[in-house]
């Protein structure tokens, strides 16, 4: 699997909890590999394994009917992704510290702050529309899990309008990472009234197709996300 080769994949809605963007590796295909790697990636997500659960390949062909290879060579690309980490015996599910929330941080503002100026100065009346669209429903959203899956949306509609595959499959991998680490309730996601006034100065700079303030407002927003996050971490 090649780490640039990433998609979209509509899940249903209930999928917030999961991550929207997978590789295209993994996607259209039938084989018994990409099938166990999704519904594992989809679990871990969703919270299912804790943070430092072991993941016994015995264990895991039982609970998903499925035979050792397809698991063993899931079980890889998950490490590969960095949702897992190796083990004495097997894999087990990553668990980190505040200052690996600070080191993921570091490169996703540094990368999506770029994103955002080029979606400034590349993005098309459609990326546009779909922008529009997503905040018109984070704005709009009231459940906690519509705000969660609201913000992933826009930002990975902010990532496409920046038309750079490379900034894309990074964004995607340091974000998978960091959503290990939502583990607590979608209710106490953020705060929305906050986090849409964000993203309408983001949307507003890239509008007026200003490279520097749509840099700008995203490094803000990202800081402010890693300050709220690293707080919720050391409150546990």
């Amino acid at each position: 699997m090649h780490a640039q080769e990433w998609g979209h994949m509509d899940l249903d809605a209930d999928t917030s909890t999961t991550d929207l963007l997978v590789p295209e590796a993994a996607l259209g295909r039938s084989d018994q590999t990409s099938r166990q790697y999704l519904r594992l990636r989809a679990d871990i997500l969703a919270g299912k394994f804790p943070q430092g659960a072991p993941l016994h390949e015995t264990q895991l062909c039982e609970s998903y009917g499925a035979s050792r290879t397809p698991i063993r060579e899931a079980l890889n690309w998950l490490a590969h992704d960095g949702l897992l980490e190796r083990a004495a015996r097997g894999f087990r599910v990553r668990s980190g510290t505040p200052e690996d929330v600070i080191e993921i941080y570091a490169a996703r503002v540094a990368l999506e702050s770029e994103a955002a100026g080029a979606a400034a100065l590349r993005h098309s009346d459609l990326d546009l529309a779909r922008l529009d669209g997503l905040h018109e429903f984070c704005c709009t959203a009231t459940e906690g899990t519509e705000v969660r899956s609201g913000n992933f949306k826009f930002h990975e509609a902010l990532w496409q309008a920046a038309h750079n595959s490379t900034i894309t499959s990074l964004l995607i991998r340091l974000t998978t990472q960091l959503r290990i680490y939502d583990s607590g309730p979608p209710s106490n996601y953020g705060e929305p009234d906050l986090l849409n006034s964000e993203h309408q100065e983001i949307l507003n700079a890239i509008r007026a197709r200003d490279e520097s303030s749509a840099r700008g407002h995203m490094r803000n927003h990202l800081e402010r996300s890693r300050d709220q996050r690293i707080r919720m971490f050391a409150s546990r």
